[in-house]
């Protein structure tokens, strides 16, 4: 197996062992062994060697090294999140029953303290610093430890700076997202101890040579990632980040994307020292940077309008650009204008039989942006048309059971409502047709999330460790999206993809409707409503499907706008957005099948209006991962607009 691949991670990994390993048993073992010719300093490329040597022991028998090896290959697994002060590692799988991989927590005691013993003499600095890190996690009395993990984690950017290694990937910059990570969990430890020496004052210096490192060979996307730790850390002066990433931002960026990060970071620095007048400075250039998106666009549709308002958006916050904000209005008009016409072509359709029968097959080996883009299209919403005609021929063909009202209880008993029999009666059979279509979307729903969605989530989330910042680029692209909840949905897919649907849940549901509200007000529409005291209303989802239904059909087709309404909002089906907000989802609830599929939904309106842009969204997503791209192809949807009346969906 090689480091690039993700091994046999589905399904049962076990959490560690309760009998503690001894550090005589780990001695004798030789555990750098399956390492020492690995020159990758990355814990992922250790994992996989790790659970090589740990499966040919146990065809082997040998019972002593197969538990000592597969201890060191799950604890080289960990999902390492150095932007979480509070939980720096979290399992690499989540299970649907509540089964996980390891984290730190299940080490604690002696098997932490045997850790601290070892891992000084360990030559592998990636090795080391994981060992010494969950230590000290383990046992804040250990300082150490602390100063150990910070010393290795040094140790393995240097070396990946002087050439002499390298990360996951066979990726050779120190100022890669691997490098960033080291130096940010780094920098993390250094805070909580006090920037002690001389650890301490190594690590400012190492900081400072990679960000300047990054600099001089204009490596944007690296600088991005080094200067972040040096401004949220204070180890740069802030004046001269701000003019080498405002020199960045002007000379050779490689997108209109990555240079709206750089003026954006170059504004935080402005802003550090002090000087708000060149913060605003930097802060327009940023929202130039949306109008060129826009004209890449050709300044017309919904995408160009959704960079159209988001910069009048970011202008409004800034002093003295309301002459800019008048010029631009026109434009967004312009751009709205043209919605409708552009709708038409959004999307081609897609043969969904060439996916692949098993959905790891169709998502695994991809480059994070192919993975989420094949992740976005497992199935496709069923039109109106084709569900009411199934269900009146199940009516037909089942005439005993068409006849027998029906009630839905919740988790109580309680009878939520009411599914009536088919009478003959126009009126009530339309209902009674609404009651067992909901019945069979919920069908369709189990298969579609227990086959299709979880097995592919758990994969991506194995072979692309994934945290809030990879969904960046999404959600500042999408039109879905405002910009002032981008962090809120990325938070959530990331939760999501690692399998907190409790998380994921509760942050996506509630925000569907204002992002409904927000492509409408894109789309030149005002989805407000005046009451008679002249006071004003957003419109709530209910509303939204009854008085400005013909406009989002026009926009996303009639199967997802269907989908939308009997997911979120009709009482014979899940109505989660009523459910939740009423507190009636229980937290076992949260990991059903109706909960996962409604994530993975709101994830694929998201992506919607972005599959004609997904090249561009790709070199930014896959530039913030370091990863090439693979060859598959991604491609729009099938059920989006006019092709939604061809394509009844896989289930």
């Amino acid at each position: 197996m090689t480091e690039d691949e993700p091994g046999d991670r589905q399904g049962n990994e076990a959490q560690s062992d309760s009998v503690t390993i001894s550090l005589e048993e780990f001695a004798e073992a030789d555990v750098e062994a399956p390492i020492r010719d690995a020159n990758s300093v990355d814990c992922r490329s250790l994992a996989s060697l790790y659970e090589a040597v740990s499966k040919q022991h146990e065809q082997s028998g040998d019972e002593g090294a197969t538990r000592i090896f597969g201890l060191l290959a799950q604890l080289t697994r960990m999902h390492f999140k150095p932007d979480d002060g509070t939980e720096p590692y979290g399992p690499a799988m989540m299970l649907p029953d509540g089964r996980r991989s390891m984290i730190p927590g299940d080490l604690r005691g002696d098997q932490s303290a045997v850790f601290a013993a070892l891992a000084p003499g360990l030559q592998n600095p990636g090795l080391r610093a994981r060992l010494s890190d969950v230590a000290w996690l383990n046992d804040r009395k250990l300082y150490a430890m602390a100063q150990l993990a910070i010393d290795a984690y040094c140790d393995a950017v240097q070396a990946v700076l002087e050439g002499r290694s390298k990360f996951f990937g066979n990726k050779r910059s120190a100022s890669s997202r691997d490098g960033a990570d080291m130096l940010c969990r780094a920098c993390r430890i250094a805070k909580t101890t006090g920037w002690k020496d001389p650890e301490g004052t190594r690590l400012q210096a190492l900081v400072s040579d990679v960000t300047q490192d990054a600099f001089d060979r204009k490596d944007h996307r690296g600088f991005l990632n080094a200067a972040e730790i040096a401004l949220r850390f204070r180890i740069v002066e802030p004046t001269a980040l701000a003019r080498n990433a405002e020199t960045l931002a002007a000379t050779g960026a490689p997108d209109a994307f990555t240079s709206r990060e750089l003026w954006e970071l170059a504004s935080r620095a402005h802003q550090q020292s002090g000087n708000d007048t060149e913060r605003d400075r930097c802060l327009v250039s940023a929202a130039e940077c949306l109008v060129a998106l826009a004209e890449a666009d050709g300044g017309r549709g919904i995408v160009a309008a959704s960079h159209l308002m988001k910069a009048i958006e970011a202008l409004r916050r800034i002093p003295n650009t309301e002459e800019r904000r008048r010029q631009l209005e026109p434009r967004l008009r312009e751009a709205q204008a043209s919605i409708r016409d552009q709708m038409g072509t959004i999307s081609a359709p897609v043969d969904l039989a060439e996916l692949h029968e098993d959905a790891r097959e169709s998502v695994g080996g991809l480059s994070l942006s192919d993975a989420l883009a094949a992740f976005a299209q497992l199935a496709a919403s069923r039109t109106p048309d084709d569900l009411r005609d199934e269900a009146q021929s199940q009516a037909e063909g089942s005439l005993f059971s068409s006849i027998i009202p029906k009630a839905i209880v919740d988790d109580e008993g309680k009878v939520v409502s009411k599914s009536p029999a088919f009478v003959g009666d126009a009126e009530t059979d339309d209902l009674a047709l609404r009651h067992s279509i909901a019945r069979n979307e919920g069908f369709r729903r189990q298969l579609v999330a227990a086959g299709l969605i979880d097995p592919a989530r758990q994969l991506i989330h194995a072979e692309h460790p994934l945290e809030q910042r990879d969904f960046l680029p999404l959600v500042a692209m999408t039109p879905f999206v405002p910009a002032d909840r981008a962090d809120l949905f990325s938070l959530a897919f990331a939760r999501f993809f690692g399998g907190d649907f409790i998380s994921a849940l509760h942050i996506l549901v509630p925000q569907l409707e204002n992002s409904l509200r927000y492509i409408l007000k894109q789309a030149g529409h005002e989805p407000s409503l005046i009451r008679s005291d002249m006071t004003q209303e957003n419109r709530n989802l209910s509303v939204m499907l009854t008085k400005d239904r013909a406009l989002l059909e026009s926009l996303y087709g009639p199967a997802i706008v269907y989908e939308i309404e009997n997911l979120f909002d009709f009482r014979g089906g899940p109505a989660l957005r009523h459910q939740l907000a009423h507190g009636l989802v229980s937290g076992a609830a949260c990991h059903g099948t109706d909960a996962i599929y409604a994530c993975w939904f709101i994830f694929r309106l998201c992506c919607l209006h972005v599959f004609e842009h997904w090249d561009k969204l790709a070199e930014w997503m896959d530039g913030n991962q370091g990863r090439e791209r693979s060859s598959a192809p991604g491609g729009p949807p099938s059920d989006v607009a006019e092709a939604a009346d061809n394509d009844p969906g896989p289930a």
